[in-house]
């Protein structure tokens, strides 16, 4: 029951900040809803791949590893370009890091990619379909960030994850969770 009324309260804290918040964080809201994610997996799995003092990042790219924060969508656009032109393949995308390589498909353009509704919904859509694969949302989360046989980076991941949940209220260690990740 508790854990219940902590949800609540915390969805509510969090609705009312998303209303000032930048598009990432009000699509966060509106995608959880719309595919039944708990809020505080879907925000913390954001501020896992973009997250900056707190707050996503609608134009963040990751290059090959190296992460880069353009300040508009056509500087973004122009990075992806020039990382492209230079042979970089590995390049995620907008507030929830969509990799182009792989999920291109799904958009109609890389400005779709980059827009925050267009990239939040995907990102839950895929999450979704991944916890309907997996069964569970720890699996899910792991599997998003990393294939299937990618053990090392999947627990990495999870366990950041994790850790940024806890960070933000939506949830707090459990034994199993502090050993799994220690």
């Amino acid at each position: 029951m508790l854990r219940q009324i902590t949800a609540s309260i915390s969805s509510l804290l969090l609705s009312t900040v998303i209303a000032a918040a930048n598009p990432c964080e009000a699509q966060i809201l509106r995608a959880s809803q719309k595919y039944h994610i708990p809020v505080g997996i879907l925000y913390a799995v954001g501020l896992t791949e973009t997250g900056i003092r707190g707050s996503l990042q609608p134009y963040a790219l990751n290059i090959e590893g190296k992460a880069i924060f353009a300040r508009s969508a056509a500087d973004a656009m122009a990075e992806f370009r020039k990382a492209q032109q230079r042979g970089a393949k590995l390049i995620d995308l907008g507030c929830m890091q969509i990799n182009h390589h792989y999920h291109r498909d799904q958009f109609r353009s890389l400005a779709d990619m980059l827009d925050p509704r267009q990239n939040v919904d995907y990102a839950a859509r895929f999450l979704a379909q991944l916890k309907g694969r997996h069964e569970t949302w720890s699996l899910a989360v792991a599997r998003y960030h990393a294939g299937p046989n990618n053990d090392p980076a999947q627990k990495r991941y999870l366990c950041r994850v994790i850790t940024n949940m806890v960070a933000t209220g939506f949830g707090s260690w459990t034994p199993a969770a502090r050993k799994f990740c220690n």
